[in-house]
């Protein structure tokens, strides 16, 4: 009896020195003793680890919720803010990446037109998308330069020559104010095989 008793005691997990203890755990008084945390990770969101203990707040952005940065002098999440125009903003907004927040680009982005008059002059033009839809485009170089939900797109001529490269979307397909059915259907696929085409006269 006494022989399985002694069987069934388990001595505490000795540690020293040279003998480490298990991950989670610390050796105190020679034993290994379970700790709360020994990385951020072991913590939950918004929590970081310090001197073993999960404390509220953060030390770096991964203690944060996606959207969400660490504010290190404070030990806070904060709202991150936009830092790509394409990735963080609304449809036709630009971010201002110094102050971290959207604007609206507003101007002749997606302006109904008749003529390059009606957008403002300065390069841009009247596009022709094909099923009535006709709306200012912005110049660009490069979709960097577009507000998020627009691409820099080559402009043609009646010939198909590039004469231009604007910032254009499918504008209509964001008029559902205007439209108390539902914004009008797009294009089918065939009449937006080439490029937009510019409504200049003589172009």
């Amino acid at each position: 009896m006494i022989l399985l008793a002694l069987m069934g005691c388990e001595p505490e997990v000795q540690c020293d020195e040279t003998t480490s203890c298990p991950f989670g755990q610390v050796c105190f008084e020679g034993e290994c003793k379970e700790i709360p945390c020994a990385t951020s990770e072991q913590c939950g969101m918004e929590e970081y680890c310090k001197d073993r203990t999960c404390l509220e707040g953060c030390a770096e952005d991964s203690d944060c919720y996606p959207g969400m940065e660490c504010n290190v002098d404070a030990r806070q999440c904060v709202d991150r803010g936009c830092r790509d125009t394409q990735l963080d903003c609304d449809f036709r907004e630009y971010c201002n990446a110094a102050n971290g927040e959207c604007y609206d680009a507003g101007g002749y982005y997606c302006r109904s037109c008749s003529d390059e008059t009606d957008c403002g002059g300065g390069g841009n033009l009247c596009v022709n998308f094909g099923g009535g839809y006709q709306y200012c485009g912005v110049e660009c170089g490069t979709d960097t330069d577009c507000p998020a939900g627009f691409g820099c797109l080559p402009i043609g001529d009646f010939n198909g020559n590039i004469i231009s490269y604007q910032c254009a979307t499918y504008c209509w397909l964001y008029e559902g104010d205007d439209f108390p059915d539902g914004p009008p259907p797009r294009p089918a696929v065939e009449e937006l095989t080439s490029p937009p085409t510019c409504l200049q006269e003589g172009a």
